[in-house]
């Protein structure tokens, strides 16, 4: 059975919620699951850069981009209260702190006015990405990126990013019949159980390629 390595943010982690990633796992797929709840594409790409540079246990990268605009804070003693006072993102995953697009903090109010810049950040997102198919490449990696979010490409490099950039997880699902059963408590936009079972047997039907289609069928969407 194949290595697959994932990272993405809470559409895919399973270690919050019932993902695609773990339907995968329960049809005994072995899975290195670097994904993390509300985590940035910075965090996300790097998660997969550093795994695949460090070791030789991978034949498939799935990675799975979130929307632009958020931030990870590396938390240390001056500065937990950015989480402890946050009323929606008041956790730590893997020591970061995944504040999203929250600004509660009068510190997080005054980078996003003073300090963050989107093409920067768009452009950091390209090179990671072109830097990671080709690592892929050289590897002899499999790779699948997918967007979670919509993403604006302006940058003149993206063209060069060889995976599908008109579509997105959040609008399909919003678009499609299961998204009658969301649930929206504390603001969530993580696809519900059935959608992320349709996920898995698109994933594996367009990409993985695995011999598992009888164990996902036990899976009803």
């Amino acid at each position: 059975m194949s290595n697959i390595l994932i990272s993405g943010c809470g559409i895919s982690f399973s270690g919050q919620k019932p993902t695609w990633v773990k339907v995968l796992k329960l049809c005994g797929v072995t899975i290195i699951d670097r994904s993390g709840p509300a985590i940035s594409n910075q965090l996300i790409i790097n998660n997969i850069i550093e795994h695949v540079h460090e070791n030789n246990d991978v034949s498939h990268v799935i990675c799975q981009l979130t929307s632009m605009g958020k931030l990870d804070v590396k938390i240390h003693e001056g500065n937990k209260e950015l989480y402890e006072t946050d009323s929606l993102r008041n956790f730590v995953h893997d020591g970061y702190w995944p504040s999203s697009k929250s600004d509660e903090h009068e510190a997080k109010k005054l980078y996003y006015k003073f300090l963050y810049s989107p093409c920067t950040e768009e452009t950091d997102t390209v090179i990671k990405l072109l830097y990671l198919q080709d690592l892929c490449k050289e590897k002899q990696i499999k790779l699948f990126v997918v967007q979670g979010y919509h993403i604006d490409w302006t940058h003149k490099l993206a063209e060069q990013l060889h995976f599908d950039k008109t579509n997105n997880i959040h609008d399909d699902y919003v678009a499609s019949e299961y998204y009658k059963d969301h649930d929206f408590t504390n603001h969530n936009t993580v696809p519900d159980m059935r959608y992320q079972i349709h996920l898995a047997k698109k994933f594996n039907k367009e990409f993985l390629k695995l011999n598992i289609d009888h164990k996902l069928d036990r899976f009803h969407e």
